[in-house]
């Protein structure tokens, strides 16, 4: 039920197979690069946001040293910009297992504070966590690095030299930097009372606003430290605005490859099959019937890499969360469906560019000249 030049092009697409698996494999490869670079710019631009929207949900974490806590409390309270407040405490820490070792934050939850407003702890599944006085959450970064798993023991390390063995009690999602939380019940029994250095609070205002009253806090010797994450989520885009130099090069680089491969196979093509295409052009067939049954062939090939590449793509891009194992960044690979059409999109274009150039070789061709040439 084919039409004539449907019968030929799929006689043809079979007939050359060298050319076939070439231009497929070559397309495929395209449309791979093409989808990883989009992949990459997909996935970063949603890093910050899924840490400092998701993960942290407060506006400002403030360290001071526990003799000036009452004062700095105050201070807090009084501040108009501030809507609430959960005190608890903070220390830098090393976690070691298995002579791996590794440098976090740790925040002890005093009884009674509700977590869940400042911070989401949720497994990589998305089922939601709860400290207990039997273990501690960390975070999967660290947890990666350090081959760490639900009910291992490590040892923590306080910044005061004091050691503890914990077990870890589940592992929860986090996406830039590492820490453990812990309740202050199990942080007394393992290490001695817990003196409170640390706020987490909510601000009102645009986020302006909220880094300029963080800037205030710091002017203030009494604080140690005081973190916008307002800040960190505007340096966070700042420091990887260089990633779209990145996706423009894969791109250029998928380009390439798809005219290499297209242009190289489409002129060979043209070359060995002179004399075929001379004599359609006798039997009657006009330019552009000329131009349709060489590029019939070309488009279904590019077709069937495409359809090829996507899935390949896709585990290509998956795999970046499993190579890029890196102690500060959870590259967790987010590739959304405008990127599968972007990539087959593009990888459609390349071959109509490739196609607009062909197209001249396939009017030049003088019908005698190619009759009478030997085979």
């Amino acid at each position: 039920r084919m039409s004539f030049l449907n019968k030929v092009t799929a006689r043809n697409l079979f007939r050359y197979k060298k050319r076939l698996a070439m231009t497929v494999f070559g397309i495929m490869g395209c449309t791979a690069l093409l989808i990883c670079g989009f992949a990459i710019k997909n996935t970063v631009e949603s890093l910050a946001p899924r840490q400092y929207e998701q993960i942290y949900r407060y506006d400002l974490l403030a360290v001071t040293m526990p003799d000036d806590y009452d004062a700095c409390l105050d201070e807090l309270e009084n501040a108009s910009e501030v809507t609430s407040i959960a005190p608890l405490g903070v220390d830098t820490v090393s976690v070691e297992f298995n002579g791996a070792k590794e440098n976090m934050q740790l925040y002890v939850i005093p009884d009674g504070t509700p977590l869940a407003d400042y911070v989401s702890l949720e497994t990589l599944d998305g089922d939601e966590l709860s400290l207990s006085d039997t273990g501690v959450i960390i975070t999967n970064n660290a947890a990666t690095v350090l081959g760490l798993g639900d009910g291992s023991s490590a040892t923590l390390t306080t910044t005061a030299l004091d050691e503890a063995e914990v077990t870890i009690e589940a592992i929860t999602r986090n996406y830039l930097g590492n820490a453990v939380y812990m309740t202050q019940d199990l942080y007394e029994e393992l290490l001695g009372p817990l003196e409170l250095n640390g706020f987490f609070a909510h601000l009102k205002g645009s986020n302006d606003e909220q880094a300029a009253f963080a800037n205030t806090l710091e002017e203030n010797d009494d604080w140690l430290s005081v973190t916008s994450v307002a800040k960190m989520h505007e340096q966070f885009e700042k420091s990887f605005a260089l990633i779209n130099v990145v996706v423009y090069v894969v791109i250029a680089l998928a380009a390439g490859l798809a005219f290499v491969v297209l242009f190289t196979l489409s002129t060979v093509n043209i070359g060995e099959r002179e004399r075929e295409i001379a004599t359609i052009k006798v039997l009657g067939f006009r330019r552009r019937e000329v131009r349709t049954y060489i590029n019939k062939e070309t488009f279904a090939l590019t077709l069937m890499g495409i359809l090829v590449g996507l899935p390949a793509g896709w585990a290509l891009s998956m795999s970046f969360t499993y190579i890029l194992k890196m102690p500060s960044i959870y590259f967790d690979v987010v590739v959304d469906s405008w990127c599968y059409a972007l990539a087959a999109a593009f990888s459609i274009v390349f071959a109509l560019a490739v196609s607009s150039i062909t197209n001249r070789m396939l009017d030049r061709i003088i019908m005698v000249e190619a009759l009478k040439s030997p085979e």
